[in-house]
Order: C-alpha cells, then sequence, then structure tokens
C-alpha cells in the first residue's frame, strides 16, 4: 500500500461513499418505521370505528329484544309495574354493560395500536441517529486510514504501517521493525 494522492483520494471517496451509505440506511429506516407507523394509527382507528358500528348493531338489536318482551308482556295483559318492570330495567343494565364492555375491549385494542406506532416511530428515530453515528464511525475510520498512509517524515511514497501483525514503522529509522519486546 503505498501515500500516492490517488489511492488517498480513492480512500477519501470511498470512506464518504459509506458514511452517505449509512445516513441514506438510517433515513430509510425511519421513512419506514413512520410509515408502518401510520399504518398502525389506521389500524387504531379502524378497530374504533368497528367498534362504533357494533354499538349501533347491538343497541339496534337490545331495542327489538326490549320491544318484544314489552309486546309479549301486553299480549298477556301483564301491567308493566313491580315485577314485569324490574325485570325490563335489569335486561337494559345488561344490555347498557354489553355496550360498555364493546366500548372497553375496542379502546384497550385501539391504545395498544397507538403504542406500537409509538414504539415503531421511535425504533425510526433511533435507526436515523445510528446512521449517522455510523457515519461519523466511517469517516473517522477513513481518516485514520488515510493519516497512517502519510510517513511522518514527510516521505509520502512509503506507508506508515504495515499489514503484517507486530510491525510498525521505527521513527527514529523510518524502517519497519517488529513489537516483540514492546
Amino acid at each position: 500500500m503505498c501515500g500516492d494522492p490517488v489511492t488517498i483520494g480513492l480512500m477519501a471517496v470511498s470512506t464518504a461513499m459509506s458514511a452517505v451509505g449509512a445516513i441514506r440506511e438510517g433515513n430509510a429506516a425511519d421513512a419506514a418505521a413512520k410509515a408502518q407507523a401510520q399504518a398502525t394509527e389506521q389500524q387504531a382507528q379502524a378497530v374504533r370505528n368497528r367498534a362504533q358500528f357494533e354499538i349501533a348493531q347491538e343497541r339496534r338489536t337490545q331495542r327489538q329484544a326490549l320491544g318484544q318482551q314489552v309486546a309479549q308482556l301486553g299480549s298477556q295483559g301483564t301491567a308493566l309495574t313491580g315485577q314485569p318492570i324490574d325485570l325490563l330495567a335489569d335486561n337494559a343494565k345488561q344490555a347498557e354493560l354489553a355496550l360498555q364492555a364493546i366500548r372497553f375491549e375496542s379502546e384497550i385494542a385501539a391504545r395498544s395500536q397507538e403504542n406500537q406506532a409509538a414504539l415503531t416511530r421511535f425504533d425510526g428515530r433511533r435507526a436515523r441517529r445510528e446512521g449517522f453515528f455510523n457515519a461519523g464511525t466511517e469517516l473517522l475510520s477513513g481518516a485514520t486510514r488515510i493519516a497512517g498512509m502519510r510517513d511522518p517524515k514527510g516521505n509520502g511514497d512509503e506507508p506508515n504501517f504495515d499489514t503484517r501483525p507486530g510491525l510498525i514503522r521505527d521513527p527514529v529509522t523510518g524502517r519497519m521493525a517488529g513489537m516483540a519486546g514492546r
């Protein structure tokens, strides 16, 4: 490996491209997370809409059942006082509890979806920040590699390091030497 300007330039371009790639990767992950979060929020709204539909259907069914009970009691000649009215009131309370259960279950499901959307957005922001950190790491690593190619005595033709383990340039002689005794 030599420290000629072309090699140094190519290393610099490679480092810059790696840094740009890391940033783009982080941004792409953030965009994907935002899209996923939006879809999850739409699912939460769909859960709420479905619950409203189910509540409307249940109310209609309950009104029909109450009407049939009143009609049956009337056809039997039963007065709507005392025990029969208590029975109708109890049925109405049970029907309201059923509606509240639908509301409660749908709200739990919708909030779960919204919480998932928030976590997905958080993951996207984290990935974006990670992309910037990775870009910084690439730039620092590339700068270190480029700086290591230069001879401290100013001779740009010889690298300042050797890829073989345990070798380092002696600052006094300028020769590559082993680090066995260090």
